[in-house]
């Protein structure tokens, strides 16, 4: 039995010219922008996979790769609005656990502020504590920080009551006081 191979220079698909064509330039451009490879290089994949979806449309507009390229565009700035969401998630909840501190949620392009509050603590330290919560708080927590959903939109995503949300919440809270330096139990053995 014999399998039909192509070889890099039998693509006939046009689609696949595009993409063999343009990927690479578009990730290299899109990396500039994002400032990360890896979500430059998501864009585009993502981009490529619904022009796939949608060929049968596609192919027919005068720049295909114009289409590519927006759709692209498109989920960075999704991605980017996410990634704001969640700054400000976490400035709420460092200025929650230390209510005196000077932090700014989110700074001005090439300021530190955004980066470390006032109180010293980083925005990554935060989130590697969000991630240690145990899932349900973790869950409770960033959709209702980061998503903005209110607690009976929360309960509804979860598929729990809104009292089982606001006990999760509280919950998380109290773990993210008590792991801040210098919050409720930083320090204890107990």
């Amino acid at each position: 039995m014999r399998l039909n191979m192509q070889s890099d220079t039998d693509v006939d698909d046009p689609l696949e010219m595009l993409f063999r064509a343009h990927y690479a330039r578009l990730v290299r451009a899109l990396t500039l922008v994002s400032g990360s490879r890896e979500v430059a290089a998501d864009a585009v994949q993502e981009a490529f996979v619904k022009a796939h979806l949608h060929w049968w449309r596609i192919k027919r507009y005068d720049d295909p790769m114009g289409w590519v390229r927006r759709v692209a565009i498109n989920r960075l700035h999704d991605v980017h609005r996410r990634t704001v969401r969640e700054d400000n998630a976490v400035a709420r909840l460092v200025a929650q656990a230390h209510p005196g501190s000077t932090f700014s949620p989110i700074g001005n392009p090439g300021d530190d502020s955004a980066a470390v509050g006032g109180n010293g603590f980083a925005d990554s330290q935060v989130r590697d504590l969000v991630a240690d919560l145990p899932r349900q708080q973790r869950l409770a927590v960033t959709l209702f920080y980061v998503e903005e959903l209110s607690v009976a939109e929360v309960a509804h995503a979860m598929s729990v009551s809104v009292g089982a949300v606001k006990f999760h919440l509280h919950q998380g809270r109290e773990r993210l006081r008590a792991a801040l330096p210098g919050g409720p139990g930083a320090g204890d053995e107990t």
